[in-house]
Parts: C-alpha cells; sequence; structure tokens
C-alpha cells in the first residue's frame, strides 16, 4: 500500500511539475519585452504628467486671478 502511494506521488509531482513548466513557457511566450515599460509604469508616467498639467493650470489660475484682483487686467 505505502509503495502504490509513493508511486502515485511522484508521478503526480512529475505531472506537476511538467505542467508548470509549461504555463511558464507559455507565460514568457506571451510576456512583454525586457526594453519596454510595464503597464503600469506607462500609467503612472502618464498620471504624474497630468497632475503636473494640472498643477500648472491651477497655479495660472490663481495668478490671474490675483492680477484680477489687483486690477492690472
Amino acid at each position: 500500500m505505502f509503495n502504490d502511494y509513493h508511486y502515485l506521488a511522484l508521478q503526480d509531482r512529475s505531472t506537476r511539475e511538467q505542467n508548470l513548466a509549461e504555463r511558464m513557457a507559455e507565460r514568457r511566450r506571451y510576456a512583454r519585452p525586457r526594453h519596454t515599460q510595464s503597464l503600469r509604469a506607462r500609467m503612472a508616467r502618464w498620471l504624474f504628467d497630468l497632475a503636473v498639467a494640472a498643477e500648472r493650470e491651477e497655479t495660472w489660475r490663481v495668478v490671474w486671478e490675483r492680477l484680477e484682483a489687483k486690477g492690472r487686467l
């Protein structure tokens, strides 16, 4: 009984290792190239650029309102 269970466990392990190797090969095939940025990095950069642009716009509005308040426009 023990030998049968041990044999099945070894066979199951080899099947799982083979399955894992196949899944890893498939992931490598569909993975992004190393020289390109990840989607997360691209989105972070885009959001940062958007925040900088929004801050500039907000700063410009504050300056414009101050100039209007002082009657210089």
